[in-house]
């Protein structure tokens, strides 16, 4: 059975990142041909917020679908189907087109994370949550890395199209991956041995009351960090391009060494977390995500955006992996699946919902100064709550 299990693991973790690698190449040049075929910077923030708003509803379903049948079906549909829907996006200019392909990419391409995080979280042995979540982390950090490398320098020379194009062929070599990798409805026979249908009703409270509890303060926080990651990934194309005024290659470079970072890093992080604490690794990846932010807001040469850009991705890897880790531990096996849809989903998408819509108002009104200051001040507020609310003993945040 372990055997079984570690070839699963391998095949879901490949999977993940070939996908995410397809999603990568988009994600520098996409507001850059946004932004060329008329889409004004709040429009734009909107748009990723509606992408966003689907990766709520569809991350938080995937992960329950992934419970109750197994994870091929969801991966299937977070690899072809989103290269048939992304392929769109050259197809029209029409703005409410445009609007509802967000929305459907964003269900669908969430199907990645959410059964993709629960799967890893039932493999993983207790004690060790946060270096197996850092394992999938160094390797969609490398997955984007490698995305977004040559997505600038394929939009400078072939225009944007292509990379839409080569995105697309990725991510349905990700979607043949699935059923050749894993034979069988992975997850469905690693349930727990009680027979739900045997519980009674105060049990069935008991639990929805066990992913509550853990849930409340995590969800909070992560809302908090991902509000500034909405400004950042949505808001950092421009920034480079508008305000410092570098090409859309090196806007690429920014990406790639985030994701370099994070894939050196990540293991050593999520190590440091089992063993010195996963709280205290959320406590500083905020701290260090919101001085990055911060630094951001005001600078004004590409060498500092490279510093800080540098600074954030080392906070989101020591952040990450120890929350995803904490909130493992303090769920039941059965349902990891479905809290990580939900944490993702809700707590995570609404974080980068906000941040995407309201730094593009602030960006257009009050400039990029106060839209990335803001999204430092959000993260710094998550770091106070941590200190406050969250226990480092799972055990304590459990319901018994």
């Amino acid at each position: 059975m372990k055997a079984g299990i570690n070839r699963e693991l391998i095949s879901v973790i490949s999977v993940m990142s070939v996908g995410v690698l397809a999603m990568a190449m988009l994600q520098p040049i996409l507001p850059l041909y946004l932004i060329s075929i008329g889409v004004s910077p709040e429009i734009l923030g909107l748009m990723f917020s509606v992408a966003m708003m689907g990766m709520v509803i569809g991350e938080s379903g995937w992960g329950w679908i992934a419970d109750k049948i197994g994870i091929r079906i969801p991966l299937i549909m977070g690899t072809a189907v989103c290269a048939a829907i992304v392929i769109c996006f050259t197809f029209t200019r029409h703005f409410p087109l445009i609007f509802l392909i967000f929305f459907v990419w964003g269900a669908f391409r969430s199907a990645l994370f959410g059964p993709g995080r629960g799967f890893i979280g039932t493999a993983a042995p207790m004690g060790k949550k946060a270096t197996y979540m850092a394992i999938i982390t160094v390797m969609l950090a490398a997955s984007r890395s490698l995305g977004a490398f040559p997505s600038g320098f394929l939009a400078d020379n072939w225009g944007y199209n292509s990379v839409i194009y080569i995105s697309c062929f990725i991510s349905l070599i990700a979607g043949i991956m699935v059923p050749i990798g894993l034979k069988r409805s992975a997850h469905t026979d690693r349930r727990s041995s009680a027979d739900p249908r045997k519980e009674p009703e105060g049990s069935q409270i008991r639990q929805l009351l066990a992913f509550c509890r853990p849930l409340t303060s995590l969800c909070i926080i992560a809302t908090l960090q991902f509000f500034g990651l909405g400004v950042f990934a949505t808001f950092l194309p421009l920034l480079a391009t508008e305000v410092i005024g570098v090409t859309a290659t090196k806007v690429g470079i920014l990406f790639t060494l985030g994701g370099v970072l994070a894939m050196v890093m990540g293991i050593p992080m999520g190590l440091l977390a089992d063993r010195g604490g996963k709280k205290l690794s959320m406590i500083m990846g905020l701290v260090l995500s919101s001085m990055a932010m911060m630094g951001m807001a005001f600078v004004h040469h590409y060498s500092w955006l490279i510093g800080f850009v540098a600074l954030r991705s080392i906070g989101m890897v020591m952040y990450s992996p120890a929350a995803l880790g904490l909130l493992s531990d303090s769920v039941p096996q059965e349902r990891q699946s479905t809290v990580m849809g939900i944490y993702g989903g809700v707590c995570e998408n609404t974080g980068i919902i906000a941040g995407s819509a309201l730094g593009g108002v602030v960006w257009g009104v009050l400039g990029p100064e106060v839209a990335f200051s803001m999204g430092g001040i959000a993260v710094i507020v998550g770091a106070v709550i941590c200190i406050i609310f969250v226990k480092s003993d799972p055990s304590a945040m459990r319901y018994e």
